[in-house]
């Protein structure tokens, strides 16, 4: 390793286990687009309900929720074969489709849109900093929809959190 690249050993293992098939994470060996969405959202949400138990993670459960929440709303997009998962580039275009889809409204749409322009980038890329209670009112907003949206769908089954 040379000073000029640090940690370039570590790098050469992240790129030769990103070509290699290894060990799938459970839950997620799945056939299909919307499923491996809902099945995504469902371990983002395991994962950061253990986080905020600790009570310390709240910038990383808001950036999960969030994920989670984009996850669960493409499910149901692609289920009803309203777009290709590769046809949602951005979280506008997830939550256009989700309105269009008749998950929630054009004006919660926007809202959505809104709060991760203003919030979840301000958390994420500036110097706002993430509070408890954003934490838990967008865990709770995340989990809310991602129980309500696989039952629209008639897939509640397929849930595995």
């Amino acid at each position: 390793m040379s000073s000029e690249d640090p940690c370039s050993d570590e790098l050469s293992a992240i790129v030769a286990a990103f070509n290699q098939r290894g060990t799938v994470e459970p839950g997620l060996n799945v056939e299909g687009d919307a499923l491996l969405q809902l099945r995504k959202a469902c371990r983002i949400l395991d994962g950061i309900r253990a986080l905020r138990d600790i009570d310390r993670y709240h910038t990383l459960v808001v950036e999960g929720s969030f994920a989670a929440l984009e996850r669960t709303v493409q499910f149901y997009v692609v289920e009803r074969g309203l777009a290709e998962s590769n046809e949602l580039l951005s979280h506008e275009d997830t939550f256009d489709y989700g309105a269009q889809a008749g998950i929630f409204s054009r004006s919660t749409k926007d809202e959505l849109i809104e709060l991760w322009k203003n919030h979840r980038n301000s958390t994420y890329y500036q110097q706002e900093r993430a509070t408890a209670e954003q934490a838990t009112t967008m865990l709770a907003y995340a989990e809310c929809m991602h129980d309500h949206i696989p039952k629209l769908a008639g897939r509640a089954h397929d849930c595995v959190c």
